[in-house]
């Protein structure tokens, strides 16, 4: 998903519908064989509290985000939020923290640049939704 927002600024959400169904399949077996049912309970509202922010926020600045960051947000939410809140909150913080990170170095290449342009900066949020998930999981396994 990240090369492919990258490459052309476009999430194939068919391909998060499917990565949404996998993932959700496997967390039921997993809950199953825990036999803690309540925590698939908590992975869904994990992840539709962290699809609905992203979905506020895109919907407060229009064009910052796209539909496809809202549902790649949704696919790595329902991935980490086994792991709990603290992890989720974790991943937030690292989402702000590198994208402004990104941003500045996007800002910083184009000032360099020779092709100056006054457009708005575009910047692919799926590889800093990615980066910050791994972040998250690193924390959370220390």
């Amino acid at each position: 998903l990240a090369l492919i927002d990258i490459r052309s600024r476009r999430v194939p959400r068919l391909l998060v519908f499917f990565g949404l169904i996998l993932q959700t399949v496997t967390l039921l077996c997993f809950c199953l064989i825990q036999a803690q049912p309540m925590l698939l309970v908590q992975c869904l509202l994990l992840t539709l509290a962290c699809s609905g922010l992203q979905l506020l926020l895109a919907l407060v600045r229009p064009g910052a985000l796209g539909l496809g960051d809202v549902t790649a947000t949704g696919l790595v939410a329902l991935s980490l939020s086994v792991l709990g809140w603290t992890t989720i909150l974790v991943w937030w913080l690292m989402m702000g923290l590198l994208g402004l990170a990104a941003l500045a170095l996007v800002w910083l290449a184009r000032r360099r640049g020779s092709a100056r342009t006054d457009g708005p900066l575009s910047l692919a949020y799926v590889p800093v939704i990615l980066a910050a998930a791994v972040v998250a999981l690193l924390i959370a396994a220390i």
